[in-house]
């Protein structure tokens, strides 16, 4: 089985359509599990959503080669024979502004994280330092040295020809960006404001994010990438 974590904003909805075009029923996409929000509710949330896959293990391993989504790994430890995860990392002053901007532009969405900015009118600043480190989270108890395919969605064509490498598969890039912002072309300016709160709040996915790049250049070395 191949555990893929779509950490926010890191291409991971442009992923999933690549891997709906190449394994169709054979992928699950397993969203709705609220990771980062730790209220009472949230994790009583995971835990029931949890026990729901846990119980259905022999369904899923004979239906499914590949899972997708916003979840934390210990979900599905233990269930079947994983064959790796993987994880995209975006150089977090980007995926910060990108995050946020998303929030701003989709006050519909139904998540708690997304109507708490929208109900206290949050600024930026605000956002940072409410939900530290947004992208290390989605590792729950795995290291970057847990991860068979990993690295920055700036290489996002070459983490993908390393997924097919790692894992025998012949997965296309999409030939759209999903979720893009339709106004931006080129990356966000970050302000001396921004990037000091992000040190401060974000210095776990800092440092994540560099360690990500660092593995993959090896990956991509040893697989010839």
């Amino acid at each position: 089985m191949i555990l893929s974590l779509h950490v926010p904003k890191t291409g991971g909805s442009s992923f999933r359509e690549s891997l709906r075009n190449c394994y169709g029923s054979r992928a699950l996409f397993d969203y709705g599990d609220l990771v980062g929000v730790n209220t009472p509710e949230a994790i009583a949330h995971r835990e029931r959503r949890t026990a729901k896959a846990r119980a259905r293990k022999d369904d899923l391993a004979s239906r499914y080669d590949v899972i997708h989504g916003h979840f934390l790994p210990e979900k599905y430890f233990g269930l079947f024979p994983v064959e790796g995860f993987s994880a995209f990392f975006r150089d977090p002053f980007q995926q910060t502004l990108s995050h946020y901007d998303f929030f701003q532009r989709h006050p519909e969405i139904d998540h708690p994280v997304v109507k708490l900015v929208h109900a206290v009118q949050m600024s930026l600043p605000e956002f940072i330092e409410a939900f530290p480190d947004p992208q290390t989270r989605f590792l729950g108890g795995l290291g970057i040295d847990d991860l068979a395919v990993v690295g920055p969605m700036e290489q996002y064509e070459r983490l993908v020809a390393l997924f097919n490498s790692v894992f025998g598969c012949r997965i296309a890039p999409s030939s759209t960006r999903e979720n893009a912002n339709p106004g931006r072309d080129g990356a966000y300016a970050v302000d001396a404001q921004t990037r000091k709160a992000i040190e401060r709040y974000r210095g776990g996915d800092i440092e994540a994010y560099r360690r990500a790049c660092e593995k993959f250049e090896k990956l991509a070395g040893r697989y010839d990438i």
